[in-house]
């Protein structure tokens, strides 16, 4: 017996050695993400920028920096990928570079079935419970209302989701708020509270999102008022850690403030990383990144199960 488990413990530790180095991809020049125990869930919010025609002349629309969006994701090692501003040609891509990878996203128009807030979960991590969303106006479920103070339709996406590796099940609330005006940002984070707590607090609640407003704003305090905590500002301190939009700028966009992307988390998870994702590539010449805004990301453990 113990022959044989000389034999089969090389085996599957280069077998597991080979799974990772794919998932990973080494021969990439951005830095891989180390997990900090194997039964840890991450997560990844990514703006993605929406198809902007003003992109094709500054060189950052989609076909060109798709590939180092891909790469800067998969450096990720992510079991749960967010989006936001997500189109049909991100998701015809992306879906081909993440094969182990379900796809759901909830749908805004039905003329061209675009589906907003698209989130990327693994396959093999986890089995859906429920996929749907919401529209964050004074009438959920009645299809593109919206606030009268939001410039657009808003909406969330929510995933229910049972965790293959422990049992324990996730609530996925991806979401965008309204750009313009603040009122509606804070309407709207409310109705993003009141909609979680239709399912038990015992179950793990995740909120991601490009929110459009800093942590001091209205619209932030209702959610933590609302019982979640910012992953980034728990692990780093309540100071603001800078700008996540930049405009393709990156680092020489020049302001000292403005996180405006979030992780957050209730209870039931413990944030043990949480990280603004900086990477970015020299190509022909120009420093590029892989959106308008870097991506944010966090990774879970599961507290103890509330009695």
């Amino acid at each position: 017996m113990k022959s044989t488990q000389r034999i089969l413990l090389p085996i599957l530790s280069l077998a597991l050695a080979a799974n990772f180095a794919f998932a990973a991809a080494p021969d990439s020049d951005i830095p891989q993400r180390k997990r900090q125990s194997p039964d840890a869930v991450r997560v990844v919010s990514a703006n993605i920028r929406y198809l902007a025609k003003a992109d094709i002349a500054t060189g950052d629309n989609w076909d060109k920096r798709k590939e180092f969006a891909r790469d800067v994701l998969r450096a990720q090692d992510a079991d749960i990928i967010c989006f936001q501003e997500f189109n049909n040609p991100h998701y015809d891509y992306l879906k081909g570079q993440f094969p182990d990878y379900e796809a759901f996203g909830f749908v805004e128009r039905k003329e061209d079935g675009r589906k907003l807030n698209t989130v990327f979960y693994s396959k093999k991590r986890f089995e859906t419970i429920a996929a749907d969303g919401a529209f964050l106006s004074a009438t959920p479920d009645v299809y593109r209302s919206k606030f009268e103070e939001s410039s657009q339709v808003r909406i969330v996406t929510r995933l229910h989701l049972r965790d293959r590796a422990t049992g324990r099940e996730l609530m996925i609330w991806n979401t965008h708020f309204d750009h313009r005006s603040s009122p509606a940002r804070t309407k709207q984070a409310a109705v993003l509270v009141e909609l979680a707590k239709k399912y038990s607090p015992n179950i793990g609640h995740i909120i991601t999102g490009d929110l459009n407003c800093t942590q001091k704003t209205e619209a932030i305090k209702t959610i933590k008022a609302g019982g979640f905590i910012d992953t980034y500002t728990a692990l780093h301190g309540p100071a603001d850690p800078g700008y996540t939009f930049h405009g393709f700028k990156g680092h020489s966009y020049g302001k000292t403030h403005g996180k405006i992307d979030f992780v957050f988390c209730n209870d039931t998870l413990r944030p043990t990383v949480a990280e603004i994702i900086k990477d970015s590539r020299v190509i022909d010449g120009v420093r590029r990144y892989p959106s308008d805004h870097y991506f944010v990301s966090a990774e879970f453990e599961y507290a103890k199960p509330k009695k």
